[in-house]
């Protein structure tokens, strides 16, 4: 049996917001005591993070607390995106088994600690396991942590979101038990008998059919179908965008797609890139990765009514999909740039989720960078909301 509950609190005093967080996660767990619990919290907490660790592990009974600092948090249907918040996931359950880690950056953006936490999780090699991790971003690039988390558990699904911070504030903060750092990764290794799900949502709606790279260098893209980059980008844009694309690059994209994708695209067939510049003389695109010549790419515009459509389509995938699936608990880690900042409003995601899983306990937060395997490959996403979905 799989037992779950999450709870929140906006207490500005550290001690005060774990023992009500925690307080309300366990009342979802009746009678039984948490075997270990995810714990998400807000800047505003930062300063306090011993007297907090210290408070959710009285509180939980527990040391096997894990989490990390995040700009805005996620519990059951609210979203607090301002303000001092702190979520608890309890889990108490003879079905599936936590393992949390923390493990520190060796300089190398988290190469070597993705390998290191690969060879400590050896055992989930040809299992059902999951991995879920909480990288800084500042520190620890999510793409060498998978290289060096897949070199060690070839075939196991890693989920997750990197760690978040509000403003121009580059600290984040990773922390399991009662210690906690900077520049580190922290998880947690599910194992045992239980099923997951694992969705994606994008907010972008595809502008063009698959397009062909025919020039390109590292991350700028030259040419696309023989003609300058940004030509077949603003021959692409909407009517209103069309004169000057250029002034609202913070809505348009580019989505990078493997060779084996076929239209219609499905929301997950393709990695969502920010393009950083543009070169109105020589036509150049500047995008957040790189791009080789003979790769096929789309453009893509960020909207807030495509993220709620995509969002309940995933939703009724996952429903049509779920078989005898009981889902006891979900994550969900979901984009900076989603929230209110692209609705105009906050709470949407967490209430559509709430209300399509009704009684699941929901955790998550804002996050910097979104993990999850696509066509069985762990990759990083940006603009998106990934979703687990844990039962028995």
């Amino acid at each position: 049996m799989i037992l779950a509950g999450v709870g929140l609190s906006t207490e500005r005093d550290a001690a005060r917001a774990a023992q009500e967080a925690a307080a309300s996660a366990a009342a979802g767990l009746g009678a039984a005591a948490p075997d270990w619990c995810v714990a998400f919290a807000t800047a505003e907490h930062a300063p306090h993070m011993p007297t907090l660790l210290a408070a959710l592990s009285a509180a939980t009974g527990t040391p096997y607390v894990v989490g990390c600092s995040a700009a805005g948090v996620i519990a059951g249907a609210a979203e607090v995106e301002d303000g001092p918040a702190v979520g608890v996931l309890a889990v108490s359950s003879d079905k599936v088994r936590g393992t949390p880690f923390l493990f520190h950056d060796d300089g190398d953006q988290g190469l070597t600690a993705g390998i290191r936490i690969g060879q400590r999780l050896l055992g989930s090699r040809g299992t059902g396991d999951l991995v879920l991790v909480w990288p800084d971003p500042f520190h620890v690039s999510a793409e060498r942590l998978l290289h060096g988390l897949d070199a060690a558990l070839s075939g196991v699904p890693v989920a997750g979101g990197a760690a978040s911070s509000r403003g121009g504030e580059e600290t984040t903060i990773q922390f399991c038990g009662e210690e906690s750092a900077s520049a580190a990764v922290s998880g947690v290794r599910l194992g045992g008998a239980f099923r997951h799900q694992i969705a994606i949502t994008h907010g972008c709606r595809p502008l063009s059919e698959p397009l062909l790279v025919t020039r390109s260098h590292e991350n700028l893209i030259l040419e696309v179908e023989g003609e300058p980059a940004l030509e077949a980008l603003r021959r692409r844009a909407p009517v209103a965008m069309s004169d000057d694309p250029i002034r609202v690059l913070g809505n348009l994209f580019v989505g990078i797609l493997s060779d084996t994708e076929e239209m219609p695209l499905r929301t997950d067939d393709y990695l969502i890139r920010s393009i950083i510049a543009a070169d109105p003389d020589t036509g150049v695109l500047a995008i957040a990765d790189t791009v080789e010549e003979g790769q096929r790419i789309l453009f893509a515009i960020r909207e807030p009514r495509t993220a709620r459509h995509d969002l309940a389509r995933t939703i009724e995938r996952l429903r049509s999909t779920r078989g005898d699936v009981e889902y006891r608990f979900g994550l969900y880690f979901n984009c900076l740039a989603r929230g209110r900042s692209l609705y105009g409003q906050g709470g949407v995601d967490a209430a559509a989720l709430s209300a399509a899983f009704p009684g699941v306990p929901f955790l998550g937060f804002f996050s910097n960078a979104e993990i999850a395997p696509r066509r069985g490959a762990n990759q990083v996403f940006t603009y998106t909301g990934v979703l687990v979905l844990v039962g028995e």
